[in-house]
């Protein structure tokens, strides 16, 4: 297929439509939604977000499920020359609070069913954004007109921020990493020539789009071929398999617990469509990938990638159950260094630090200078992941050298859970750590140390109202000290 030749996302949809705007788009709960229509409606927020004085490169935040309208805001602030922060819809105010701070958002785009929550945390606020509501409906409506954008960025085309967003590393210090529209436009381009992509193609779009993986790998290189996204707000696994089988979807990215539960899912599921899956953000186990083969008959890809760098590398071989722990050799353009302890180049077959260089890649931290010192050398971004490379040279990831917990392909903060539980009155010290799932990812385990009566689940009742749900320990803890060093350090390791 010819893939579009344009140099800003926003110019994407109105590509579209006028290549074909009777294709289907989008078809979710809402109904189907061509690309005539879709580009009309991220026209609509545009509007919006001009009327509001949106300077270019202003900050905007994007907090919506899974749907239509996602797509259509999306598209309507890169069209409106802002750049976009996903925020997770399952945030509670703590976290919308924190992240609306820390972003400089000047807008918060969001759904009908949040404008209660998110209005408390901006009516506490000194400076709060404005606040634009996108229905499902294909309305946009500005219900809070507040302070004016941000100072304008002077880049425009290729070179202009798009996506703003956030990732931790064993420090819990929140780093924040802007991506360009032509670092994400190359991104797709190798995507879609990699997986062979064209608009005949169907999408489902079950990761959260407010993730990597179900933003850039799922709804925009579908849109981005010009193929048709399924949106699915929540994981259910019959709804998936029923949606697979019916509508015929050929590509579905994943995270390992997807994968997981659908390979233990009993009953038969016609999944033959599917001709691109892969999972990604944690390693997906063996004994799953196994599983999903004999179930289903599909083989699924390990696919390496990070938010700093983009995708990575994928699993291409033609028989990738042959070797499942491998995430494969690199795109076309991208480099995959590993090192050994003093810097320099393992040999293969021997473990070191994984580093990246790559077009699509950030090459440093906004306004973050320690962690770029720490974390980019020599062109290469030190991804503190743990590899060896064969004489081929296939990659396959061994282990982390970071402290974040991957929870289903969502990055936990450990600092972030401490926080929310040395709330409690009865909590006299905490320390949170990955342990692993079942799945193959990790789940939050606590370990507590209180200062009073104190049990598991009022921990966890606790947290729920503070953090997000899959923030919440899994495992709860107790002991009568933590392990110290004489310098006061907490021993992780031996805990």
């Amino acid at each position: 297929m010819t893939l579009p030749e344009i140099d800003s996302l926003g110019a994407l949809l109105a590509h579209q439509a006028e290549a074909g705007a009777d294709q289907v788009a989008v078809r979710d709960g809402g109904g189907d939604f061509h690309y005539g229509e879709l580009h009309e409606w991220s026209e609509e927020v545009a509007e919006c977000l001009r009327d509001l004085g949106l300077a270019r490169g202003a900050r905007v935040a994007l907090m919506l499920p899974n749907s239509a309208a996602y797509v259509a805001a999306f598209f309507g602030v890169a069209a409106a020359g802002g750049t976009i922060a996903p925020f997770n819809p399952r945030y509670r105010e703590q976290e919308i609070d924190y992240y609306l701070e820390a972003s400089g958002a000047d807008v918060l785009v969001l759904s009908p069913d949040l404008t209660g929550m998110a209005g408390d945390v901006l009516g506490r606020m000194e400076k709060p954004p404005s606040l634009v509501v996108v229905t499902g409906d294909g309305r946009c409506d500005v219900r809070r007109r507040e302070r004016g954008s941000s100072e304008a960025v002077q880049a425009s085309g290729a070179d202009a921020p798009l996506l703003h967003q956030y990732t931790s590393g064993s420090t819990g210090a929140p780093k924040r990493i802007v991506r360009t529209h032509g670092q994400l436009l190359w991104e797709l381009g190798r995507l879609a020539s990699t997986f062979e992509l064209d608009p005949d193609d169907r999408f489902l779009g079950a990761a959260p789009f407010t993730h990597v993986n179900g933003l850039v790998r799922t709804m925009l290189t579908s849109m981005f071929v010009g193929g048709t996204l399924y949106p699915v707000p929540d994981f259910q696994r019959g709804r998936v398999l029923g949606l697979i089988g019916e509508e015929r979807l050929t590509y579905f990215g994943g995270v390992p617990t997807m994968f997981a539960l659908l390979a233990e899912t009993r009953g038969h599921s016609d999944l033959g469509s599917l001709r691109v899956a892969f999972s990604s953000s944690a390693p997906l186990l063996p004994e799953h990938q196994r599983l999903f083969l004999e179930h289903y008959g599909v083989s699924i890809r390990q696919l390496y990638g990070s938010t700093e760098t983009g995708t990575i590398s994928v699993n291409r071989s033609e028989r990738p159950e042959e070797n499942p722990e491998s995430v494969g050799l690199p795109l076309d353009g991208v480099r995959v260094e590993v090192l050994d302890e003093a810097g320099q180049p393992a040999s293969d077959g021997s473990e070191g630090e994984v580093a990246i260089a790559s077009p699509c890649a950030i090459t440093a931290y906004d306004g973050n200078p320690e962690a770029t010192a720490t974390s980019f050398r020599d062109g290469l971004y030190l991804s503190g992941d743990l590899g060896r490379k064969d004489s081929d040279g296939q990659l396959t990831l061994t282990g982390r050298k970071k402290f974040m917990i991957n929870r289903g392909g969502y990055k936990v903060n450990p600092l972030e859970v401490e926080r929310a539980i040395l709330s409690h009155p009865r909590v006299a010290a905490v320390v949170v750590l990955g342990a692993p799932s079942a799945h193959g990812d990790e789940v939050v385990r606590a370990v507590v140390v209180p200062n009073g009566d104190l049990d598991a689940e009022a921990v966890v009742e606790h947290c729920r109202p503070r953090i997000a749900d899959f923030k919440i320990p899994a495992k709860v803890e107790f002991r009568d000290e933590l392990p110290t060093s004489p310098t006061g350090k907490i021993l992780r390791s031996q805990l």
